[in-house]
């Protein structure tokens, strides 16, 4: 979250050189910080190794490897913000980006009046999602089972031990569920959560594709994840 300079740090990696120019400048005039604008993905890992960013921003189809495979290394490593630019609509590559790891997923052309808009958001919606809790912020563990959040919330632990490193977003959805100990959390607090500033602008939908999203990382990294649709209400952590 913003550095010394008060400026939100931002990384680039979009291909077309002209576009990625003009990102560059005009996310500069609208007061953040890009560090790094890069064409490929090999290029934009070195980049940020050496200097590590708030949010960054992938076009989602490159040669090489694509931002799809970025978003979802980064998410595995990073709790990094992730926006996903594309100049396709399609709802499967839509699904796609969200299920990989991106935050927030923009159809070309982009207006840089509300890419800012939508970066500063993301922004708000994790320096929430990071804000100490109450007095057990550090380790916060389901009232009836050994499951917890620890690291301030950003790794889950499960029984047996096993971790998995969270996004904002994630982290944001555990924390509502487990701290309400076996009861269901409706999709709309979620989206107030999510997006406090405005909920009525948060796709219900995308809570059930982070959902899967999440089962899908646990389930990767030897975890049964213990989160359960209920129907008509929402979710709940019933471990």
């Amino acid at each position: 979250m913003p550095g010394a300079d008060g400026l939100l740090c931002i990384g680039l990696l979009e291909d077309d050189a002209d576009f990625r120019e003009e990102l560059a400048l005009g996310l500069g005039g609208y007061g953040f910080r890009v560090a790094f604008a890069c064409d490929n993905a090999a290029a934009f890992y070195r980049r940020l190794q050496e200097q590590p960013c708030d949010i960054v921003i992938l076009d989602a189809h490159l040669p090489g490897e694509d931002g799809f495979s970025v978003a979802t290394r980064l998410r595995a490593l990073s709790p990094v913000g992730i926006v996903m630019l594309t100049g396709r609509s399609a709802l499967e590559d839509r699904v796609r980006g969200l299920e990989g790891g991106a935050d927030v997923y923009m159809t070309k052309p982009v207006d840089l009046l509300e890419l800012s808009s939508v970066i500063r958001s993301l922004a708000r919606r994790m320096r929430l999602a990071k804000a100490p809790r109450p007095a057990d912020a550090e380790t916060r563990a389901s009232a009836d089972t050994a499951w917890s959040l620890q690291d301030g919330g950003w790794i889950l632990v499960a029984p047996d031990g096993a971790s998995l490193h969270l996004s904002a977003q994630e982290r944001t959805f555990l924390v509502a569920l487990m701290d309400a100990a076996g009861s269901a959390v409706s999709r709309q607090a979620l989206a107030e959560l999510f997006l406090p500033d405005s909920p009525g602008g948060f796709e219900l939908r995308r809570i059930d594709v982070l959902v899967s999203r999440l089962r899908a990382k646990a389930q990767s990294a030897g975890l049964k994840l213990p989160v359960l649709s209920v129907r008509g209400q929402g979710y709940v952590f019933a471990a």
